[in-house]
């Protein structure tokens, strides 16, 4: 069986299983994230203590980037929800450079198109903000675009490994 075929069929049913168990789904991202930030904290302060005696300065931050991962990890398998608190953020940023740019390039363009093409991007970036706060209030809605994202892709490997056949 095809890679891409495989690819798609696991990622239309981890889609479905997002959409129809939204509040399971997002738990199991959290605990995932938090057990992975858990893991990579304890090698990061292993390995602060394995070079000190070359490099203290060095050290001295992974021990400390190990600490700040063991406690992300420990809020997001018992407090935080990993999924919304992470897209949340990731569209936050975005939405700032949006606007950045949209503003920059009303005030900057070169020509008329550009400053529309700018507004457009202000106007997305606006909209970027409100999903932002959306999906950090709700997290369901978080797992649930999620999910349908994960069908489309897993249409898109499904498809392309038909076509290429």
């Amino acid at each position: 069986m095809d890679y891409r075929k495989l690819l798609g069929i696991i990622f239309i049913i981890l889609g479905l299983l997002f959409i129809v168990y939204p509040m399971y789904s997002a738990a199991a991202v959290s605990w995932i994230a938090g057990i992975c930030l858990i893991a990579f904290g304890f090698a990061s302060i292993i390995d602060g203590f394995s070079v000190w005696s070359m490099m203290a300065h060095v050290s001295a931050i992974k021990i400390l980037l190990g600490i700040c991962a063991i406690l992300f990890g420990i809020l997001f398998i018992y407090e935080i929800d990993a999924l919304s608190f992470l897209v949340g953020y990731i569209f936050y940023l975005i939405a700032f450079v949006m606007i950045f740019a949209g503003i920059a390039g009303i005030f900057f363009g070169f020509n008329s198109i550009s400053r529309i093409t700018s507004v457009l991007i202000l106007i997305l970036g606006i909209v970027a903000f409100f999903l932002a706060t959306f999906s950090i209030a709700q997290p369901l809605y978080t797992a649930i675009l999620v999910g349908i994202c994960l069908i489309m892709e897993g249409i898109t490997f499904f498809a392309s490994s038909i076509v290429e056949s």
